[in-house]
């Protein structure tokens, strides 16, 4: 990793810096996994380098963006400031460091409680859609629930009121990067704003907690499991909590896309606050999940603000592909598509990892640069592929959906869906990570009728009954044997700390033993739970829950099905009625497919099932030549090998036959020639290189 970074091209240039380390800052928060101390070190060794190449103008435009990162690296209990090497001059310190002064004054708003005067003195012109309802509404102490699309300005809702007054208000949120850079930006602008979350540098936390406790920090921008902190506790005690946010707020139902079981104590994080209002915030809630969320929390005669859920900028793109034939047309046709530079950089979501390499390969072999990111690759790899992604040297991204959260690229020209995502919402989040600088984009989903087999068996895996929630509890109990703790009683000393679960019906099981009594979830400390009061399940409410998630997969299941094979009707429109939105369609470019076909891509009949490999890429042996008597035999060889590898999974997983044929013909000798081979990517190189060059070695 440390030749890759010294190998990188050098930064130049404001822009190229605040790319590089706000990719850092995303890859640091990266729920999957750490990335490698040594490769953190090397991209900080590349700043410190870019830094010399800025003049004193474009080293103040880059300090906010450098503080941010600075407070994150603090965090990594590795990369503490006494172990990481010098800065390369004085003047790279406060910027890296973040060690810099703050704003010489606070700007404290003394003006009257309306959202107007508030507007004007953040210096902006108008509100938005729903922007002052909700303000007003917050203003007079009233519970909310906010839905507007990404982009939409929901920061400035909870901001506006949250700035007003000396009372402190709460912004909790799930994502620390994009919270960390709304904090920079408020606190270089001189606003009174103090933020706590995992991982921040032990400087920072305390004066954050001092600035809570004194009544200098009206607005803190918090991560959920710091509730959990008795040194951050505490200092609430010291303050009046005017309104409690919660932002992400459909991460509260544990039916929909997105469930985070650290937002189950929310409600009774607030009750112990006093009950102040509560703002709910989310992009992403149907009427049914928008319901959910308001009975989680107790919303009281909650205030309903819908910003709509429309993105003028966006267009969207269904490709119905199926028969012979079907896969050559679909790649070809994702190649045709992003060889246009207006549609890069691009974002391709894959449904599986394996189609996650292939698809990157193919598009690596078209010229384009790609990189692939997904959960099963290794941290290094995966945090260079993110930071080549958010820094422009990569063009494409193919992932699965463990990309994306918290990342933010402005620039995205275009989302590719490679196959059916699992619901609409799902759908909808991901394709509006496109054009969110507002300028014109595309979504396109490329649908096969085969996929809806993948979304089935993903329904039959999520789906769970009550003898596997209780399974599931007795996991936990023997788990707290195991640590020599008893969560049966309810004080939170007795609990037991485990990490989130990743798994869908892991999480789905907490949620339901959760809402049954046989369990308390708080929130603990480094993105882990805390489980307590661990007791008997009430297998009745258990059974209930279970049905309702069967139900509401099975629900999803027939939405996305409907918007994919749904021909007559606009895509926008059936996007809008799925999420409740009765407003009229308003554009700012081309709509859909339906309404207007894409001229910009050629017809899927017209695509060859096969494309020409430029000079340069890799090549394929000719498919028609049999093998000889020593190549089949080797050929069997490595069959074998690859049962060993897959173990009680597909065969395919490892290895394709036809990616075996392959090696067995061509003979690689190293990792160089190995990754020539259609079918081998990073990941099985990685993995699989040496066992299979030293079969290769043996049998030359």
């Amino acid at each position: 990793m440390l030749e890759a970074a010294a190998a990188a091209p050098r930064l130049a240039g404001v822009k190229s810096f605040v790319a590089r380390a706000q990719a850092l800052t995303a890859v640091l928060d990266d729920p999957t996994g750490p990335p490698p101390p040594e490769h953190v070190q090397a991209v900080l060794a590349e700043l410190r380098a870019a830094w010399r190449e800025l003049d004193p103008v474009q080293r103040r435009e880059v300090e906010p963006v450098s503080r941010a990162l600075a407070q994150r690296v603090r965090g990594v209990p590795r990369l503490a400031p006494s172990r990481a090497p010098a800065p390369a001059l004085p003047g790279m310190e406060p910027a890296i460091a973040g060690l810099g002064p703050p704003p010489a004054s606070p700007r404290l708003y003394q003006g009257p409680a309306d959202p107007d005067a508030l507007l004007a003195w953040m210096g902006h012109q108008s509100f938005r859609t729903g922007q002052r309802e909700a303000v007003a509404g917050a203003l007079t102490r009233r519970d909310s629930l906010v839905v507007m699309p990404t982009g939409a300005g929901k920061s400035l809702c909870y901001q506006l009121p949250g700035l007003a007054g000396a009372d402190l208000t709460l912004v909790v949120s799930p994502l620390v990067a994009l919270m960390s850079d709304q904090h920079q930006r408020l606190w270089q602008a001189g606003h009174p704003v103090a933020m706590i979350a995992s991982g921040q540098g032990s400087e920072a936390h305390r004066a954050a907690l001092s600035a809570i406790r004194d009544g200098r920090a009206r607005l803190v921008l918090v991560s959920p499991e710091r509730f959990a902190s008795q040194a951050f506790n505490g200092a609430l005690q010291a303050r009046r909590v005017d309104l409690f946010v919660v932002d992400e707020a459909h991460c509260l139902s544990e039916w929909g896309h997105d469930f985070r079981p650290d937002y189950l104590r929310l409600p009774a994080v607030i009750e112990r606050l006093g009950r102040p209002p509560v703002m709910a915030v989310t992009a992403t809630a149907t009427p049914v999940v928008a319901r959910e969320i308001a009975a989680r929390l107790g919303l009281r005669d909650p205030l309903l603000v819908h910003g709509g859920f429309n993105r003028p900028n966006l267009s969207f793109d269904v490709i119905s592909l199926d028969g012979r034939g079907a896969v050559a047309r679909k790649h070809g046709l994702l190649a045709a598509g992003l060889s246009q530079a207006e549609n890069l950089p691009a974002i391709v979501y894959c449904g599986t990892r394996r189609d996650v390499e292939e698809v990157c390969e193919r598009l690596a072999r078209s010229g384009l640069s790609t990189v692939a990111y997904h959960a099963g690759l290794a941290p290094a790899p995966r945090t260079r592929a993110q930071e080549d992604f958010m820094s422009g040297r990569a063009q494409v991204v193919v992932a699965t959906n463990a990309f994306g959260m918290g990342v933010d690229k402005a620039d995205v020209r275009s989302v590719w869906h490679w196959a059916l995502p699992t619901s609409v919402e799902a759908y909808y989040q991901e394709a509006g990570r496109a054009g969110r600088d507002g300028a014109p984009a595309r979504a396109v989903l490329l649908s096969m009728r085969a996929d809806l087999g993948r979304l089935i068996s993903f329904n039959q895996r999520r789906s769970t009954t009550v003898a596997r929630v209780e399974l599931y509890l007795a996991g936990l109990a023997r788990q707290a044997a195991k640590a020599g703790v008893d969560p049966r009683g309810a004080e939170e000393s007795r609990g037991l700390i485990v990490d989130s679960p990743r798994e869908d019906e892991e999480r789905l099981c907490l949620a339901i033993a959760e809402r049954a009594g046989a369990c308390r979830v708080e929130p603990a400390g480094g993105g882990r739970l805390l489980i307590s009061a661990l007791g008997r399940l009430d297998r009745r409410r258990a059974a209930t829950s279970c049905e309702t998630a069967r139900a509401r997969g099975w629900e999803a299941y027939r939405a996305v099905e409907r918007f994919s094979a749904t021909h007559d009707v606009c895509r926008r429109r059936q996007i809008l009625d799925h999420f409740g939105d009765q407003r009229p369609v308003v554009l700012a470019g081309r709509c859909c497919d339906v309404c207007d076909p894409p001229r910009w891509l050629p017809e899927p009949a017209a695509i060859p099932a096969g494309s020409p490999v430029r000079a340069g890429h890799r090549v394929e042996a000719a498919p028609g030549a049999a093998l000889t008597v020593e190549q089949a035999q080797l050929l069997d060889v490595l069959r074998a090998w690859r049962s060993r590898a897959s173990a009680d999974k597909p065969a395919y997983t490892v290895a394709a036959n036809r990616t075996l044929e392959q090696i067995v013909r061509r003979r690689p000798t190293d990792e160089r020639e190995l990754l020539e081979i259609t079918g081998v990517g990073p990941a099985f190189v990685e993995r699989h290189a040496a066992p299979v060059l030293a079969l290769l070695a043996e049998h030359r």
